[in-house]
């Protein structure tokens, strides 16, 4: 079964909450904690970075622009931002 990038990382903060080995796992050698996770198919090329957010932090993750922005509304830059570019119908390679 494939999920969403959202679901992917609420799985992974699940499990980050309720083992804090993996959570220090996960923020010193990300890529065998999602290893561990059975997550085999991440290329070792990938760059992983761990942040916290703490109770008085806002952290923004920003995304790549689509080639295509200026072709799409703004609606469906929303939907991508969101992680839903299959509604956007686009897929910027």
């Amino acid at each position: 079964m494939a999920y969403s990038r959202k679901e992917t990382e609420a799985m992974i903060n699940v499990k980050a909450w309720k083992d804090p080995a993996f959570r220090e796992k996960l923020k010193k050698t990300p890529h065998a904690a999602l290893k561990e996770m059975g997550m085999t198919k991440i290329p070792k090329s990938l760059v992983i970075q761990t942040a916290e957010e703490g109770k008085n932090q806002w952290i923004i993750r920003l995304h790549d622009r689509p080639k295509n922005y200026k072709e799409l509304s703004d609606e469906a830059l929303e939907k991508m931002a969101s992680g839903e570019p299959q509604a956007a119908k686009c897929c910027p390679t």
